[in-house]
């Protein structure tokens, strides 16, 4: 807004005034491109909304009017969008195939341009970013490229270290669940995996209270290794203190709980990246990446010992809790890539005064050959005050899958979206803790658990992003055994059709002459309502890549919005565990816009 004088600086009503813009670098466009107003009976004109493009940097937007007054100038900058990013699963480089973990932030500009980042890399194997300074994610032709209707696309990030990715140059692909979110996967075989990206937002320090945290690994003789807590961020921002469980299959005794938490902390960097060191051996280097004040991902940098460890640490709000904290909820628990691997996904409800739950859940326990399908659950659980707590599922309901740590965090914050604040909101990590001394061959893994708050079948509709990660031997282990993916598609009337996404395949497990490990693939499925269990459903997804696969699913409802599913082929070769999130805006993504993702010369743009 410009207020026009005349010579006595009285106000001019009726003046025509034209604000004018660069014609190219960092700009703007005015809605309507209609750059002109005029002024009112207070002298005041006021321009169309005024939207930043895709350039960054600093400029000027000038008003003017004919009579030849003085200008007036506004001074205005272009900033790109900050995403936090972190994924675990499967490298096929450095003598894989090893697990391996990756955390990171980037920043894009509105065109999709890469204008740098920081990440951190560890395998266990060796091959960790170096430290402190972790990767450098360079600025120049690396691009985040989406599909501006589906949200699908990849991120290509070239960085300093050539022994990442394609001699330094990782690929992502993406879905976008909207704007601010992202599910993920790696996507230049060289690795494969899953995970997320979120927008950032920044601050100087991480806000001091509680947080609930989860992380997943291996420890320095590459057993899988898990832990789960609650720990406070002291008054002066630097110092940790609470409590963590951990299994460790490595482990002569285990698991450990209730151990008392230690540590430091130290305030983010420009891109969000900041160090912890802990007492949670043999994890006790870390550094993490900033979501949001109360969302932060985790990973171990270790480089004097070889183990590897990748998770979240979410707020806890104001930090009080109890029994009746926890209430009807969907959970999807499963092992990391060098784990027993097994996966599990089920609901139930609870009894707070008596510390009870029941409920029905489903368990694909792979390494062993054991599905258990549909099992009524029961048992008892405990929430403490500040949040960390356990579930003990009755032994045998659910195979070897029973005890459970379970740490409650923020019920106005969404696990899976962090950005999210409008629903989704509540619920819990969970570490699965049944490896033990007595039963080494048991399973231990992370998840998460969510409010249960619409099971209604005709909310279970609209444009869905999904991915999943999914562990499978039919070529055999010693070539590498997980495959991830990422797609987007439509639910109508109970049928998910219309689906297409992006597949990860570095170990040729469904096409052994690809030349990079990478496919799209399309799904398609008809969802059967469980008709005792309402909120669960099983369907029968068909991927079309070149062996063509079908695989029997179970699907849990949290809401409309948020849905687990979980892979129990009958078959025993394969076991995924994902979510299915419904799509929301996708205006204004920061990409560049395609109308498709070509990745081989066998597929049309």
């Amino acid at each position: 807004s410009v207020t026009v004088l005349d010579s006595n600086r009285n106000p001019l009503s009726g003046a025509l005034v034209t604000f004018e813009v660069p014609a190219t670098g960092a700009s703007g466009t005015f809605a309507g491109e209609v750059n002109t107003a005029t002024t009112n009976s207070s002298g005041m004109a006021t321009s169309a909304i005024f939207t930043a493009n895709g350039s960054v940097g600093t400029y000027t937007v000038t008003a003017t009017v004919a009579s030849g007054a003085e200008p007036a100038n506004f001074v205005l900058t272009n900033t790109g969008i900050s995403f936090a990013f972190y994924l675990s699963g499967l490298e096929a480089i450095n003598g894989g195939s090893n697990f391996y973990a990756l955390a990171g932030a980037v920043t894009v500009d509105g065109n999709g341009n890469v204008l740098g980042g920081e990440q951190d890399y560890n395998d266990a194997a060796g091959l960790t970013s170096p430290q402190p300074s972790g990767d450098a994610i360079l600025p120049g032709s690396a691009e985040l490229m989406v599909d501006p209707t589906t949200g699908q696309g990849t991120l290509t990030l070239t960085t300093n270290n050539t022994s990442l990715g394609l001699n330094g140059v990782e690929t992502l692909a993406v879905q976008f669940v909207n704007t601010n979110h992202a599910l993920i996967v790696q996507f230049d075989g060289s690795a494969t995996s899953s995970g997320s990206m979120d927008t950032q937002t920044l601050a100087s320090t991480l806000t001091d209270g509680n947080y609930a945290f989860t992380l997943s690994g291996v420890d320095p003789g590459y057993q899988s290794i898990v832990f789960g807590g609650v720990f406070a961020i002291s008054n002066s921002g630097t110092t940790l203190a609470g409590t963590f469980d951990v299994d460790d299959a490595g482990a002569t005794t285990t698991p450990t709980l209730g151990t008392a938490f230690s540590g430091t902390i130290t305030g983010p960097d420009a891109f969000g990246r900041g160090t912890m060191t802990s007492n949670i051996l043999p994890i006790s280097s870390l550094n993490y990446y900033v979501v949001g004040p109360e969302a932060i991902r985790i990973i171990d940098v270790d480089t004097i010992t070889t183990d590897s460890a990748i998770g979240s640490a979410f707020g806890q709000g104001t930090g009080t809790f109890s029994n009746a904290s926890l209430g009807s909820s969907v959970f999807g628990v499963s092992s990391n890539s060098l784990g027993n691997l097994f996966a599990a996904a089920g609901m139930f409800t609870t009894v707070p005064g008596s510390g009870t739950f029941n409920g029905v859940a489903d368990d694909n326990e792979f390494d062993n050959g054991t599905i258990v399908p549909k099992a009524p659950i029961s048992g008892t659980y405990t929430v403490g005050s500040n949040g960390y707590g356990s579930m003990t599922i009755t032994a045998g309901d659910l195979g070897d899958v029973s005890a459970l740590g379970i740490y409650m965090t923020d019920p106005l914050l969404n696990l899976n979206d962090p950005n999210n604040t409008a629903s989704g909101l509540g619920g819990a990590l969970v570490a699965d803790l049944d490896v033990s001394s007595v039963n080494p061959t048991g399973v231990n893994g992370t998840g998460v658990l969510i409010p249960q708050t619409n099971t209604s079948t005709a909310d279970f509709a609209g444009s869905y992003a999904f991915g999943a990660q999914v562990y499978n031997e039919s070529r055999g282990p010693a070539l590498g055994w997980e495959f991830d993916f990422v797609g987007q598609g439509s639910v109508n009337s109970g049928a998910l059709s219309g689906a297409s996404g992006l597949l990860s395949d570095p170990f040729f497990i469904f096409n052994a002459t690809a030349p990079d490990g990478t496919d799209t693939a399309t799904f398609s499925g008809t969802l059967s309502p469980d008709p005792v269990n309402v909120g669960r459903y099983r369907t029968t997804l068909a991927v079309t890549v070149a062996a063509d696969p079908d695989y029997t699913v179970v699907i849990y409802e949290a809401n409309g919005a948020q849905l687990f599913w979980l892979d129990e082929n009958a078959n025993g070769e394969s076991v995924f565990l994902g979510s299915l999130q419904q799509q929301g805006s996708l205006i204004a993504l920061p990409a560049v816009q395609k109308a498709a993702v070509k990745t081989k010369s066998k597929q049309k743009d």
